[in-house]
């Protein structure tokens, strides 16, 4: 390949209005957001190319594939090959999170995905109180999930209209695919 390496197969998913465009937008160039516009939902997938620097102070980029909430009964059509999942939650939506955890509990069964790696945002920690996300955390059995399974999705908290989150979810994204092998292998010792 030229200069950039290999890009990444990552998804963005989550329920209709949780923030993912928003949250990529933020994420591909932090001057690009506008924040005066009402967001429409996603009808369909959009792509965004997110650049970075390695370890290594070269230029690289990942790609990730937005598919709407609205579409949540094709996602499976997306889901072959993909390294990553950016799970994405508006914690300000205690009404939403029950359908959020009903999805993410859908994907986390799927055999196809058994070996990738799931990022749960808790989006919009802007407009939540610290009460919410911690109901939101019950509501998604997020304990449960790191006690029980073998990949356990990363946590992370973001407000991409005031830019917080933005650097450890960059990082997890960049992050190169671990060696499922040396995983397992240091699980069991």
């Amino acid at each position: 390949m030229d200069e950039q390496e290999k890009k990444i197969n990552i998804l963005c998913l989550g329920p209709k209005g949780s923030g993912k465009t928003t949250l990529l937008k933020k994420l591909q160039n932090a001057e690009g957001v506008d924040y005066t516009y009402s967001p429409v939902p996603t009808i369909g997938t959009n792509i965004y190319d997110i650049n970075y620097l390695n370890k290594n102070g070269k230029k690289q980029a990942v790609s990730i594939r937005e598919v709407g909430g609205e579409m949540a009964p094709l996602w499976g059509n997306y889901l072959v090959g993909v390294e990553k999942i950016i799970f994405v939650v508006d914690t300000s939506n205690l009404c939403q999170i029950s359908a959020a955890a009903v999805m993410l509990y859908t994907l986390l069964a799927d055999p196809r995905l058994v070996n990738t790696k799931f990022i749960l945002v808790l989006s919009k920690m802007d407009a939540a109180y610290r009460q919410m996300r911690n109901e939101a955390l019950l509501m998604l059995q997020f304990a449960r999930l790191s006690s029980e399974l073998k990949n356990a999705p990363v946590l992370l908290e973001a407000s991409p209209l005031q830019g917080e989150g933005m650097d450890a979810l960059k990082a997890c994204v960049a992050e190169a695919k671990p060696n499922t092998k040396l995983t397992m292998m240091h699980q069991v010792q």
